[in-house]
């Protein structure tokens, strides 16, 4: 699942989170029922799917995760919400998402 974040904040880093936050996005475009996305959803989406990939590469600090994921948000944030923003969701794929611990949990809750 798209690149695996290496490198402390570097744009590397931001790279991966971007790409991984986008696979798991665009997951659930395809969804037929539900109702649309809100924009607090695919920011939650993102929050979830860069804390997963962040802690795969054991960066479970808060302040270094919440600096990571600002960088993924300054330097793609916006184009990966709009992305996801009215595309169908359903509450069950959220409580899913919530729930998930791994990268594979969030991309089975979104499929």
């Amino acid at each position: 699942m798209g690149q695996r974040v290496m490198e402390q904040g570097g744009s590397s880093a931001r790279r991966g989170l971007a790409g991984a936050s986008l696979m798991l996005a665009l997951g659930f475009f395809g969804v037929g029922c539900g109702r649309p996305a809100t924009r607090a959803e695919c920011d939650e989406i993102l929050d979830k799917s860069a804390a997963i990939e962040l802690a795969a590469q054991n960066v479970t600090d808060p302040a270094e995760v919440q600096k990571r994921t600002a960088a993924v948000r300054a330097a793609r944030g916006e184009e990966l919400v709009s992305k996801c923003v009215g595309r169908r969701i359903t509450q069950r794929a959220m409580e899913c998402v919530r729930k998930a611990t791994t990268a594979d949990q969030v991309d089975q809750c979104l499929n």
